[in-house]
């Protein structure tokens, strides 16, 4: 079955290039993109996530050699020009002349798809660049390729391997598409995508069709991740790891939760969340995007309609001086729309009545490598709990915020923080000591 998928996904890859007139394989150049389109992902209205579409092709690398856990590695694949690469998968045309010695193992993906996928999994393409960090959190050395390419400052706090991988594209946001043929040549042994909808799934079949490659569901709303977390680490063959991430996933959570229970109604804070560049766009209590400040126990002063999907619900100068919050969280949108509202906010003297800029409790969200609060809500969002809780109430956390940073990113991200580094990341993002 293995090889029938590699044999489909390279004939697909060949029609493509015979139909473009013998074109390049340069495919959907992701050079440049903007950051919605590089952070976030929408497949159905009011929830944000990283599906839109998924997409991979399936190889296991190696001769034959046995792994730690006492799994078989496979006979790899044999292609035309015989090239060997540095992680053991064989690069080329695509012809293969040897058989793949591989076994398999079924599996039912978080949507409860039927998967087979094989018994030993050392690579994986993400659709999507929220599930690409996933995978990067949970095993850098397993991800095949990115799906834009990387900032300065998201190579600062990354690995030198990951920096390295090529931008295959992927499918999400906005009108974006994977490069098949390169998705195909990097030769990945199954895809992950996100979402459990039926559009997810209609997706990855129609995509796992195409490529010839196992493409498996994850869902990385914010209150499932650490279960796709041990799920990954059951067809990974990575069981502790996964472990590993989905309990200080699940401890954080609860533990905010326990906190805000903790906090006497009339000791609540009023927070108003700023987005776009300008700051007169929000996300009301009961939106994904804002939804930190439910959990945390903040007051989300914003009283509007909940805009679905990418959210950004606009609103009116008057109306954020009539609610007059006691924060404000201004969302860096990783760029998109030159949403950093922080400078905006704190030089434009219409915010200076506020309540809010007046007590200087005006706050910019971490983002690097992602926002630690939404846009898009991925891994990042989990140490951004405990960002805005000790933010919003120091007297109910005994966090040290600067030392979670360092615990978060070297558990989560393989990279051990300088004081200097914490302090870089958090120049906008702390209470004045």
């Amino acid at each position: 079955m293995r090889k029938n998928f590699r044999v489909l996904g390279t004939v697909f890859a060949l029609a493509l290039a015979v139909t473009a007139g013998c074109a390049a394989t340069g495919g959907n150049a992701q050079s440049s993109v903007t950051s919605e389109t590089q952070a976030e992902t929408a497949v159905e209205p009011g929830k944000e996530t990283a599906a839109g579409g998924q997409s991979g092709s399936g190889g296991q690398s190696g001769s034959g050699t046995q792994t730690e856990s006492g799994n078989q590695a496979g006979s790899g694949t044999q292609t035309e020009s015989g090239t060997q690469t540095e992680n053991g998968n064989q690069t080329g045309s695509g012809t293969y002349t040897e058989s793949a010695s591989l076994t398999e193992k079924p599996v039912k993906d978080m949507a409860g798809r039927d998967i087979q996928v094989p018994d030993v999994v050392k690579s994986v393409y993400s659709t999507s660049p929220v599930g690409t960090n996933f995978m990067y959190t949970f095993d850098d050395r397993m991800v095949a390729g990115l799906n834009v390419d990387l900032s300065d400052e998201e190579k600062r706090f990354t690995t030198e391997y990951y920096q390295n991988l090529p931008n295959l594209g992927g499918w999400y946001g906005k009108g974006n598409e994977g490069n098949i043929e390169e998705i195909i040549k990097a030769d990945p042994d199954l895809v992950l995508a996100s979402g459990v909808d039926r559009s997810s799934i209609d997706t990855a079949d129609q995509l796992q069709e195409k490529l010839g490659i196992p493409v498996v569901l994850i869902d990385t709303d914010f209150d499932s991740m650490a279960e796709s977390y041990r799920f990954v680490g059951r067809i990974t063959g990575n069981v502790e790891r996964g472990e590993k991430l989905a309990a200080y996933t699940e401890e954080t959570i609860q533990r905010a939760r326990e906190i805000t229970a903790s906090i006497p109604e009339d000791k609540r804070v009023t927070v108003y969340y700023a987005e776009e560049a300008l700051g007169l766009n929000t996300d009301p209590s009961g939106s994904p995007h804002s939804r930190l400040i439910d959990l945390c126990g903040g007051i989300n002063v914003a009283d509007c309609e909940i805009s679905p999907g990418y959210g950004r619900t606009e609103v009116s100068m008057e109306q954020v001086i009539a609610w007059d919050p006691q924060f404000i969280i201004a969302c860096v949108d990783n760029g998109f729309a030159d949403s950093g509202s922080y400078s905006a906010i704190m030089n434009n003297s219409q915010w200076a009545v506020i309540r809010a800029v007046k007590d200087g409790h005006v706050y910019e969200t971490p983002t690097v490598p992602q926002n630690w609060f939404d846009r898009p809500p991925s891994v990042n969002t989990i140490i951004g709990i405990k960002w805005v809780q000790n933010l919003l109430y120091p007297e109910y956390t005994d966090y040290d915020i600067k030392e979670e940073t360092k615990a978060f990113y070297s558990l989560f991200y393989h990279y051990d923080l300088s004081d200097g580094e914490v302090d870089s990341l958090l120049a906008r993002s702390l209470r004045a000591q």
